[in-house]
């Protein structure tokens, strides 16, 4: 790969393109940038059918290795010397449009740069799929492009020459929350604290070494949300307290993908089969959730008017599939206005949560919540 990238940055006349897959237009807002500062023509990968239910689609067409049809193709390919391909990250790994777009054309000889948009994950996470459509080419200087001001500083790592960048930074994909770099008083030194969470365990394949939505924890099967709770509780000494609803949830991928959707679909409000006693002796409230369909799951919304959470503290925290906290924390806020909700919430990776106990206690104790 260097000596084909040394070849080709020595090429005066080298061609370059910026090929680029856009949902919600976050990506889309940042390839031009690229395009300019690379002397680039642009692409963009656009599917035939498009999404009705991106969340579900996507899904699928990831898990089952799809390939869906493009409505067109890059003409004279290959003229092109660098190819420049960029996405948002979806369920860990590179959309499915992204790989029939690599798969249409012999890039040999080419140098492929992947660059994604994201609210937390990272590049990283989509190598493996992006590699299983270029196999036998030239793959360098992946990155993760989170705002405009990036792209200088990457291209001169790639050892391309830019101009001057702008500072505006773009949105996320999954329009993550940006960190409240205020300084909270927590209330701690007579209050009391309640860890409350909601965790659908999928039961799809899981064993000892547990699946997406759990975890295994000395042979025992955990919820991911649950897991983060019990060392919440255990580190602070407060009250555990399960959101159950009365109504069942489907325990394998699938059907709960499609519960949830039609859910949110219908806003409901299901009937919770659980409630706190004495909620005013509480003065913080870890709250725990799976981001379902970039959202709060709808129980969450019950949860949530159900109590007067006026003059406290909601300390969020999630596991999640890729897209972080969404919006969620806004909608927190918004049905509790009254409230202070803490924006520097805790978000992990539902592929990380296994590991993920340092980085939990690490985050609790910046709260100084012990309680005796």
């Amino acid at each position: 790969v260097e000596e084909l990238r040394k070849e080709i940055f020595s090429k005066a006349d080298r061609k370059v393109l910026v090929a680029y897959f856009s949902y919600s237009g976050t990506t889309k807002n940042i390839v031009s940038t690229i395009s300019e500062k690379a002397g680039a023509d642009l692409f963009e990968i656009t599917p035939k059918d498009g999404y009705s239910n991106v969340y579900m689609e996507s899904n699928r067409e990831i898990r089952k290795n799809e390939r869906p049809a493009l409505t067109d193709t890059v003409e004279n390919m290959d003229k092109y010397d660098i190819v420049f391909v960029g996405y948002p990250v979806w369920w860990h790994a590179t959309p499915a449009p992204i790989n029939s777009f690599l798969e249409s054309y012999d890039l040999t000889g080419k140098l492929i740069i992947p660059f994604c948009t994201s609210g937390e994950s990272d590049i990283d996470e989509t190598m493996q799929t992006f590699l299983n459509s270029c196999e036998g080419v030239a793959v360098y200087g992946e990155r993760r492009i989170s705002g405009i001001s990036e792209i200088d500083g990457w291209f001169s790592e790639l050892g391309l020459t830019g101009t001057d960048a702008e500072t505006e930074v773009a949105p996320s994909e999954s329009q993550s929350v940006e960190k409240n770099t205020e300084t909270v008083e927590m209330p701690h030194e007579n209050g009391k604290n309640l860890i409350a969470y909601f965790s659908v365990m999928e039961t799809d394949g899981v064993d000892t070494v547990a699946g997406a939505s759990c975890v295994a924890v000395n042979g025992e099967i955990l919820g991911n949300n649950q897991y983060i709770a019990q060392i919440i509780q255990r580190e602070t000494g407060g009250d555990l307290f399960s959101i159950e609803t009365v109504q069942e949830y489907p325990t394998t991928h699938d059907p709960l993908l499609e519960f949830a959707y039609n859910e949110k679909a219908e806003n409901a409000r299901p009937e919770l089969a659980t409630h706190i006693e004495n909620p005013d002796s509480y003065d913080v409230i870890f709250l725990g959730f799976p981001n379902w369909n970039a959202d709060l799951p709808m129980p969450l919304y019950t949860f949530l008017e159900e109590y007067d959470f006026s003059g406290k503290t909601i300390i969020p925290f999630t596991a999640h599939g890729g897209s972080g906290f969404s919006r969620t924390i806004q909608t927190i806020s918004e049905l509790q206005p009254n409230a202070t909700v803490i924006s520097d919430g805790l978000s992990i990776s539902r592929n990380s949560v296994s590991g993920a106990e340092s980085d939990v206690v690490k985050w609790v104790s910046g709260f100084d919540l012990k309680t005796e």
